[in-house]
């Protein structure tokens, strides 16, 4: 006999979205819009789709297990799938306002919209680096300004890149598009 049981979809949705990115501390994988479905079965079996942000991202298995503590503390709930799934493919596109925000205070610039409430850094100028050009000039997360060029075509993860901002000289992390 199967025991019937009431899991609330959206406590289990609000689990997923809050899981940190292990790569990004101050965002969420919800606010990088990775999540891509949610499904909640009446006798607690949860799947969860999610989209990567870079096809080799070395943090899936990360996410993924923390996907599931989470999500096994909502009531209810017995077994939890995760799959990453790499179509459609993620896009910068879907990180939201707040993981914009979130970003920009980080000193990481997502592509596309405007920097809003950005402020001069404090302390010392970088020295200049070796500027190499870009076809996608991203505003500066701590000055604001246009005037900006990247400076390695990968970062710290393969799914970011290096800039530089040549009006404040403050070198920058972008999400690569």
């Amino acid at each position: 006999m199967t025991t019937r049981t009431d899991v609330d979809a959206a406590a289990v949705r609000r689990a997923v979205e809050g899981v940190p990115d292990p790569e990004l501390p101050p965002v969420t994988i919800g606010m990088l819009g990775m999540v891509h479905d949610v499904h909640v079965d009446a006798d607690g079996e949860v799947t969860v789709e999610l989209l990567p942000t870079f096809s080799g991202c070395p943090a899936t298995d990360m996410i993924g297990q923390d996907v599931q503590a989470a999500v096994t503390q909502v009531p209810g709930v017995h077994t939890v799938t995760v799959r990453f799934r790499h179509s459609p493919p993620w896009t910068p596109d879907r990180i939201d306002a707040e993981g914009r925000e979130q970003l920009r205070r980080f000193g990481i610039a997502p592509p596309g919209g405007p920097v809003v409430g950005a402020v001069e850094p404090e302390g010392r100028r970088s020295l200049p680096l070796a500027l190499s050009g870009s076809t996608d000039p991203r505003p500066c997360p701590y000055c604001g300004s246009d005037d900006t060029v990247r400076d390695a075509p990968f970062g710290p993860t393969p799914c970011r890149d290096l800039r530089y901002c040549q009006a404040c000289d403050q070198p920058f992390e972008a999400f690569r598009s």
